[in-house]
């Protein structure tokens, strides 16, 4: 493993900084190029100390293997929580490949802040840098999932 992480660049001194965050890519999307959209919207809400709002995080913290989480998984106050607890997660959520693990050393270019998955049968992701723009796609996923029940 230590091999493999030096190959991808990482550094030593941040092993275990990049491999929680690629945790939390690998739980979070399907696609190749995704991984490295959400690798940088991750990165984009460190930078400006916004929380990460991963739903992967809250649904490990709590003991789910969900796509969505509830209203009160949001408000449980398990240390993996990244709507409450700022910051990454106290550990990993999951084991890493070598994708994940280059998506967070070499996030893609963008000002993304956002991400949900519209469809979770696909995995089509969309990806706003506005508040707003998140909303029209919530929209879009709840839409689907009214149309699709039986996900979680």
């Amino acid at each position: 493993m230590q091999e493999e992480l030096k190959t991808l660049g990482v550094p030593s001194n941040r092993v275990h900084e990049v491999i929680i965050l690629a945790s939390v890519v690998e739980k979070e999307v399907r696609f190749a190029d995704d991984f490295y959209k959400a690798a940088r919207v991750f990165q984009n809400r460190l930078d400006i100390n916004m929380a990460l709002q991963s739903d992967a995080t809250v649904s490990y913290g709590v003991g789910g293997n969900t796509f969505t989480t509830s209203k009160a998984d949001r408000s449980d106050k398990n240390l993996y929580n990244t709507y409450l607890y700022p910051g990454l997660p106290i550990g990993p959520i999951s084991s890493p490949g070598s994708r994940a693990i280059d998506a967070v050393m070499n996030p893609a270019p963008g000002k993304w802040l956002y991400f949900v998955s519209v469809n979770l049968e696909t995995g089509e992701t969309v990806f706003t840098e506005t508040y707003e723009q998140h909303l029209k796609a919530v929209a879009q996923w709840l839409k689907w999932m009214k149309e699709n029940p039986g996900y979680e």
